[in-house]
């Protein structure tokens, strides 16, 4: 598999959560239910009804439906925004994570239209209470590769949900929060929302 560069690996990564299938509730260890949610992607993936560039839209319509299972928006909002988050009324922190969904949404789906084959290798997990880090691999479809990240997770009833993707010592969560943190230091709040409503409405759906 070619290099890539820490950035493509994590949104990839993101792409394949994005696209899973809802899955009942289970049971289990964190690492088998996010093994399950990724083979039901890569299913997905290889279905010919949503091959080519003529069915992309149709493709993020479709996984666009079922992010909700799986990716804990609002832990990730919380992590992002910091001791900011805590001056925010309930509205506003509301608000927030629906616009912040928005943009990773419309972001990340699209690395799923260079899907070429690869996987996504469960490995193991490190449990403390209700948290988890789950280890993984990403590997070529010619089973090559084998460059590694962590998936965060926190229990929602019998679900695990990702609330953070790391590799190589980067945080997706991270980068964005010390990116928020040096907005907030300059601007007030309500411009830098209007900034990534922009944003948000700059990205196609």
């Amino acid at each position: 598999m070619p290099r890539l560069s820490t950035a493509v690996v994590i949104g990839f990564s993101l792409g394949l959560l994005l696209g899973a299938l809802p899955t009942p509730a289970l049971a289990g260890p964190p690492s088998e239910q996010l093994a399950s949610q990724i083979d039901r992607v890569l299913a997905v993936l290889g279905d010919p009804a949503f091959k080519g560039d003529d069915h992309g839209g149709t493709r993020r319509q479709a996984v666009r439906r079922v992010t909700d299972q799986l990716i804990d928006w609002n832990e990730m909002g919380r992590r992002t925004l910091g001791a900011h988050w805590q001056t925010l009324p309930d509205g506003e922190r509301t608000a927030f994570v629906t616009l912040f969904s928005e943009l990773l949404n419309r972001a990340y789906l699209r690395n799923l239209d260079r899907y070429d084959g690869e996987k996504i290798v469960v490995t193991g997990d490190a449990m403390d209470g209700d948290r988890a880090l789950v280890q993984a691999r990403v590997v070529g479809r010619d089973g090559h590769g084998g460059m590694p990240l962590d998936f965060a997770m926190v229990r929602d009833g019998e679900h695990w949900r990702v609330w953070d993707i790391r590799m190589q010592g980067m945080s997706m969560v991270g980068g964005y929060k010390a990116q928020f943190a040096r907005l907030l230091q300059s601007e007030p709040y309500d411009t830098v929302m209007r900034r990534l409503r922009e944003r948000v409405e700059a990205l196609q759906p």
